[in-house]
């Protein structure tokens, strides 16, 4: 039994951490390309890396659940009451939803030749929003993985103030940014410049 849950452990860091880099690389990349509207190439790998992101989170659903049941299967309903593993499993849940908005209307928005930074103020604000809770939610989960310190330690609303504290200034920073994409645009030119 204990061989069985080191693997599906080991596949379920793995996968997590292909899908950290495939999120944390593309928003890098989408940041840098914020000016300029997505050419055939840049929609190719938007496109590549939604579906690469998607198969992951599958099989760290599956994985996840797996770990779930093993964990069950050795430690009962104790295990069940670990706050850690119900926050780790919200904060999974809101990264999925997300997932499904940012496949569903943001990604469709930055495919019709339109530069992020000429999308109208609306559809910059729930794009930079959507993105930021992602970003924030990947990181999170992430964080959530390796506290094992936190086990049955640390209650659920403690976790969740947290991830609500992360969500807030990234959301609040993207905000921010897709308000004046412009001004932002010229502060990184001058940057460059010194």
């Amino acid at each position: 039994m204990e061989t069985i849950k080191l693997g599906v452990l080991y596949a379920h860091l793995i996968a997590m951490c292909f899908a950290l880099v495939a999120v944390l690389k593309a928003d890098y990349r989408l940041w840098g390309w914020r000016g300029k509207p997505l050419d055939t190439s840049r929609r190719r790998y938007l496109e590549h890396t939604q579906l690469t992101v998607t198969r992951l989170l599958v099989i760290l659903w599956g994985t996840g659940l797996m770990l779930i049941v093993l964990g069950y299967a050795k430690e009962g309903g104790h295990y069940l009451a670990n706050p850690k593993l119900w926050a780790k499993l919200s904060v999974v849940v809101v990264l999925s939803a997300n997932g499904l908005l940012l496949h569903r209307i943001v990604f469709p928005l930055l495919t019709v030749r339109i530069a992020f930074c000429d999308l109208p103020l609306q559809e910059r604000v729930l794009a930079g929003a959507l993105g930021a809770i992602s970003c924030a939610s990947w990181l999170f989960a992430a964080m959530l993985g390796i506290a094992r310190d936190w086990n049955h330690r640390e209650p659920y609303t403690l976790e969740m103030a947290l991830y609500l504290m992360l969500l807030l200034c990234a959301v609040g920073v993207a905000l921010a940014m897709a308000v004046m994409p412009e001004g932002l645009g010229r502060l990184r030119t001058r940057s460059r410049a010194y």
